[in-house]
């Protein structure tokens, strides 16, 4: 279904009847430099959901018959003009970390994490609106520089995580309801993963 028509189609359900009827496939990402910034995007004020917002690393709907790894491929390349390889479990992601630790400067690491579905909550013309999700998480790491292409992000910050932390539970309407989710939901998963980059 084109991406529009099913917002379109969601949006007025959901005015209607208060929650979506059909979920969305996505990606939502998570990158980390190899000293545990957390990268965030921060959304360009022309995006039609959450904009200038900050937000996680990237994300993308998955078009029909790609699978969630190109797609994760895919939005490195179009949202931060940065290379990945995209590894399916945590042990061929440590394998290949080792192998290619030295080269994070150049392209990022990507480990599939997690699927499920959710209601994730978006501002849409300026209303606060649930479109179902059926996510695929990764969390990966990046060191090297980023162009975010000007049309997806107005930019990409480094944060240390810590005080991305303290900021985020201060205030939490600067950052969009899927990063707030996903830092929640994988707290434990995120520390272990940044304690394993060391």
């Amino acid at each position: 279904m084109d991406r529009d028509g099913f917002y379109n189609e969601q949006l007025e359900i959901f005015k209607e009847t208060g929650k979506p009827t059909r979920a969305v496939e996505v990606v939502q990402t998570l990158l980390f430099s190899p000293d545990g910034e957390i990268l965030l995007q921060k959304r360009s004020r022309r995006k039609n959901h959450n904009p200038g917002m900050l937000d996680k690393t990237m994300g993308g709907h998955i078009t029909f018959g790609d699978s969630s790894n190109y797609t994760v491929m895919a939005e490195t390349l179009q949202e931060l003009e940065v290379p990945s390889f995209v590894l399916p479990n945590e042990e061929d992601f440590k394998k290949t970390f080792k192998l290619l630790r030295d080269y994070t400067n150049t392209s990022a690491i990507v480990q599939f994490v997690d699927s499920k579905v959710y209601n994730s909550k978006k501002i849409m013309n300026k209303e606060l609106v649930e479109i179902a999700n059926k996510y695929y998480f990764y969390l990966g790491v990046y060191n090297g520089s980023i162009r975010p292409s000007d049309k997806e992000a107005a930019g990409v910050l480094f944060y240390n995580y810590d005080i991305f932390l303290e900021e985020m539970a201060e205030e939490p309407e600067s950052f969009t309801h899927d990063l707030r989710f996903f830092i929640n939901k994988y707290s434990t998963k995120i520390k272990q993963f940044l304690a394993e980059l060391n």
